[in-house]
């Protein structure tokens, strides 16, 4: 199969046609000019020269028509499909065969864009729908109870109630805009990486610290563990503050009470390894997945508790933790609790004196063990 793609390109190429018209023009000017035109009365003689001079020509036409029509015309014809769909989004497919190699390559690009323009515009189809979906929801909520309020068809015992629900749709409404606008930004470059030197272990334990009383509203625990007391590492320290909390979140929200949390770090040569355990409901093979999928409700599958999110905080994750040029991923089986891992650079003072982003210098009293 190789031998006849390799066969087909060659008989495609440049080089073949070079050499095709090299035997043309030995076969018409060299033999004639060299064997004929010596043998050759005088006034046949003139007869060699009008063939010969009216072969090249037709060759020469016949090249230069060949490589118009059926190679620029394809590239031309190619450029106008392409900005039919800059312009008209015309999605039309064109076939892909041609007699040059390079014309061949840029109808096959023409499909491809046209394949990934059309993948665009289902996911945008499918993220306004859920947008949609996901928006109204709340606003619904909202709207019903407050115009219950004001009709007054809500006791005065209730209505305290009903406006603590209101109160947390709006939380939740402002939640699910913010991640839409962070996965906006993420997705338009315009939100660039500040890197730094910083202390992971000490932004684990910020955190750890930060969600105290929503462990303490359902009895469960988190656990600190770390493979050496100071570990260094190189990105955007607030975009990784991000990626911890949402998963930490994620973690207490699909555990059971009276459960632990596990947040761990280690290094391996120059990449330190952050770990996010939960002894939860636990996430199937199929449905690792999709937990990536922007809009995708992990709490429907995932457990048996209803608890409501934006189905926005692991695509955000995963494009933070990819724009770092670093790797995420969950190890995980249904009711045995999910454990999501990602990779950070450890800080390395000969590499990272750079002027891209900000470097924060380290403190004086830096032990050996950074």
């Amino acid at each position: 199969m190789k031998n006849v793609i390799s066969a087909k390109r060659f008989f495609k190429s440049h080089i073949f046609r070079t050499i095709l018209c090299a035997v043309l023009l030995f076969s018409t000017v060299f033999f004639p000019l060299v064997f004929a035109y010596p043998n050759a009365e005088q006034e046949n003689r003139y007869l060699i020269i009008v063939f010969v001079s009216f072969a090249c020509l037709v060759e020469i036409l016949t090249y230069v028509l060949l490589l118009h029509y059926l190679v620029y015309g394809k590239v031309r014809f190619a450029a106008k499909q392409l900005n039919d769909m800059a312009k008209n989004y015309s999605l039309e497919k064109i076939s892909e065969t041609s007699i040059d190699n390079s014309t061949s390559d840029i109808l096959s690009a023409v499909n491809i864009t046209a394949d990934e323009y059309e993948r665009l515009e289902q996911i945008r189809r499918s993220f306004v729908a859920n947008a949609s979906h996901e928006l109204r929801t709340p606003l619904t909520s909202v709207q019903g109870f407050l115009q219950a309020i004001l009709d007054g068809t809500v006791s005065e015992a209730d209505r305290e109630k009903y406006l603590k629900i209101t109160l947390s749709e709006t939380k939740r409404l402002n939640s699910l805009i913010t991640s839409m606008l962070d996965l906006s930004r993420l997705d338009s470059g315009k939100n660039p990486l500040v890197f730094s030197k910083f202390n992971i272990n000490d932004i684990i334990n910020d955190i750890a610290a930060k969600f105290e009383p929503a462990l303490i509203k359902k009895a469960q625990q988190i656990n600190v563990e770390f493979s050496r007391q100071i570990c260094y590492v190189y990105a955007d320290k607030e975009k990784i503050i991000q990626v911890i909390t949402n998963l930490v979140d994620n973690a207490i929200k699909y555990s059971p009470a009276y459960s632990r949390i596990i947040l761990m770090t280690s290094v391996h040569e120059n990449k330190a390894y952050v770990t996010v355990k939960d002894y939860g409901y636990g996430i199937s093979k199929k449905e690792q997945m999709l937990i990536w999928d922007t809009f995708y409700m992990s709490d429907r599958s995932r457990s048996p508790v209803k608890t409501k999110g934006s189905g926005l905080g692991l695509s955000i994750v995963k494009k933070i933790i990819e724009e770092h040029g670093e790797v995420i991923w969950v190890e995980s089986a249904r009711g045995s609790g999910a454990t999501f891992i990602f990779t950070l650079t450890m800080f390395d003072p000969a590499k990272h004196k750079t002027t891209e982003g900000k470097v924060i210098k380290a403190t004086d009293n830096e032990n050996s063990n950074d």
